[in-house]
């Protein structure tokens, strides 16, 4: 009977040690996995300051283009008013020259 307990208690070493090479396998798959989430962590993280970045300059941008509407319908106007006087003139010229 001593026998068969020392042959029992060792197929459970032995058991017991497949079981621990197989959690340690498993943990190694985890660390991996955990390595992996890392990465990708670090990349969101660089790609939401990029895109941060990108919105700021896109806000900038919006802010110049309404600038820039603004001051080319000013000279839109300016260049209206221009061409009336301009119009108006060749006509007082005309007048002038045809009355000498």
């Amino acid at each position: 009977m001593n026998e068969e307990l020392q042959l029992i208690l060792t197929e459970m070493r032995h058991g017991f040690k497949e079981i621990n090479q197989k959690f340690e396998a498993i943990d190694q798959r985890f660390e991996a996995v955990d390595q992996k989430f890392d990465g990708m962590n670090e990349r969101l993280d660089r790609i939401e300051r990029k895109v941060d970045g990108i919105q700021k300059q896109v806000v900038k941008n919006s802010e110049a283009i309404t600038n820039l509407n603004g001051k080319v319908d000013k000279q839109a106007t300016i260049l209206t008013t221009l061409s009336v006087r301009s119009i108006a003139h060749e006509g007082e010229i005309r007048n002038l020259k045809q009355a000498r």
